[in-house]
Formats: C-alpha cells, structure tokens, sequence
C-alpha cells in the first residue's frame, strides 16, 4: 500500500517537475545560471501533494464567494423592483 502511494507521489512529483523544466527552459526573462531558479524548481516538486489540496480550497472559496455575491446583487434588484412597483401603484 505504502510502496504504491510513493510510486504515484513519485510519478506527480516528476510529470510536475517535466512540465515546469520545460517552462523554465523556455522562458526568455529568467537567466539559465541563475541558482535560486534550479532550487525552487527541483524542490517545488515535492511539495505538490500540499499545495495542490491549498490551491483547490482557494479556488473553490473564490467560487462560492463569486455565486453568493451574485445571488446577493439578485436579491437587492428584486427588492428594489418590488420597492419600486410598490411606488407606482400608490
């Protein structure tokens, strides 16, 4: 069981890492012999498994946030539609 759930970790953490070199090779802005760029992109890897979950939450608070702001705005202009039609009958 164990030995499974590292070969997967394992397998992300390079398919990620293939992925970024490949970025980074192909950024023009950022100096190939610039050391901090290769430690941040051989370390970044391994923490895949923690930023992920992280990454996902924000996306989906930033959702829910969106809808309920929305729904919100609904409710104030059928408020104001009421208010207003109330107005015009008297």
């Amino acid at each position: 069981m164990f030995h499974n759930i590292l070969s997967c970790y394992l397998a992300m953490a390079l398919a990620i890492f293939c992925v970024w070199f490949g970025l980074f090779i192909s950024d023009k802005t950022t100096p190939k012999n610039h050391l901090v760029s290769w430690v941040v992109l051989l370390i970044a890897p391994l923490f895949w498994p923690i930023v992920l979950p992280l990454s996902i939450r924000e996306l989906v608070v930033k959702l829910i946030n969106r809808q309920n702001r929305q729904e919100h705005i609904q409710l104030k202009e059928a408020l104001i539609n009421l208010q207003t039609n109330e107005l015009n009958v008297n």
